[in-house]
């Protein structure tokens, strides 16, 4: 009788110990290797961490990626965007640091692109119909167009750092960062993860990619280049570490009328669809410049975009309509051309 009793608290123990255990191991896997997806600036975010603080990590970069989503989409009333806009012409408006940095960010690259890139690109967005309610699948009159562009143009974005104010001084303009928010918030959200020592993860917003270390300590990350002309194929592929890579194509969204293509890359200079280029790859240190020089790329053509990507110490991939890649010099090192495993 004795015996048996003892058999079931052992028993018992053992089943208890063996509960704790695995609810020990649980915790120690969310906290050594975590993920998560959002949906944050009208596209997919992923956040990967590996390191012993994983989950709070992914969890503070989701957080700082969810206030700039925001306080940067134009279309919220509650947005600080929104309020520059629609006080467009007619005062200045105070906003966060965060905003503040992205838009003084945007300004430089504006000008380091001589306004291939340009962030005050709103109102031609709008005419084209690539906003909030989707595409038109029509072409703006050349008249529209014309009157339209007088509205584009970084330079006439005013900042006052020390109020931290942003002003467009004509009535009309409007700002749209959907050229840059991402790299900003990947870097935004990389803060977390440098806060917290993790050696490892990702941080993915749409096509902009920043990888940390080795993928699971062990191996560079492998990130697939898409092709712009066969939906669901890549063209070959790229080992990073400590490295961010984005890509702007031709393929996400446009509209064919008779026969030509229109993409929602608009040339800021024209005030049409960029030609020449169906998509544009760079790989550098910084998300902010990878996101802008990509579009910057893709504006300005294979020969022009890719001295701009080199004169800013990155790595460029450009094709055209034809399917014809070139590469920077960096990148033609870098590049394989065949489906990583």
């Amino acid at each position: 009788m004795y015996h048996r009793k003892s058999f079931r608290v052992l028993l018992f123990l053992l089943i208890i110990i063996g509960l704790s255990s695995w609810q020990g191991y649980e915790y120690y896997q969310r906290n050594v290797n975590y993920q998560e997806t959002k949906l944050f600036f009208d596209t997919e975010v992923y956040v990967e961490a590996h390191g012993w603080g994983a989950k709070k990590a992914v969890t503070e970069a989701l957080g700082i990626m969810e206030e700039l989503d925001s306080k940067l989409n134009k279309f919220s009333p509650d947005s600080e965007i929104y309020a520059i806009n629609i006080h467009a012409g007619e005062q200045p408006v105070t906003v966060s640091e965060l905003t503040f940095g992205v838009i003084e960010q945007s300004l430089k690259i504006a000008d380091l692109s001589n306004g291939a890139f340009d962030p005050t690109i709103g109102p031609l967005i709008k005419l084209w119909g690539f906003g909030e309610d989707g595409i038109q699948k029509s072409v703006p009159p050349q008249e529209q167009i014309a009157q339209t562009i007088h509205l584009v143009d970084y330079k006439k974005v005013i900042l006052n750092k020390e109020q931290r104010t942003v002003f467009l001084v004509e009535k009309g303009m409007s700002l749209d960062l959907g050229a840059i928010a991402k790299g900003y918030a990947v870097s935004k959200a990389l803060d977390a993860f440098k806060d917290r020592n993790i050696p490892s993860g990702m941080v993915s917003a749409g096509g902009n990619i920043y990888v940390i270390g080795k993928k699971d300590g062990e191996i560079p990350w492998h990130i697939g280049i898409r092709d712009p002309l066969n939906k669901g194929q890549i063209i070959g592929y790229v080992e990073l570490e400590d490295l961010t890579i984005d890509t702007s194509g031709n393929y996400e969204r446009f509209f064919t009328v008779d026969g030509i293509q229109y993409s929602h890359i608009l040339d800021p200079r024209t005030g049409y669809p960029s030609k020449g280029v169906s998509g544009c790859t760079v790989v550098t240190e910084n998300p902010i410049m990878a996101d802008a020089l990509a579009t910057a790329a893709f504006v300005l053509g294979p020969e022009k975009g890719l001295q701009i990507i080199e004169k800013n110490n990155a790595w460029g991939l450009i094709i055209d309509t034809d399917g014809k890649m070139v590469l920077s010099a960096k990148m033609k090192e870098m590049f394989k051309p065949e489906t990583p495993e």
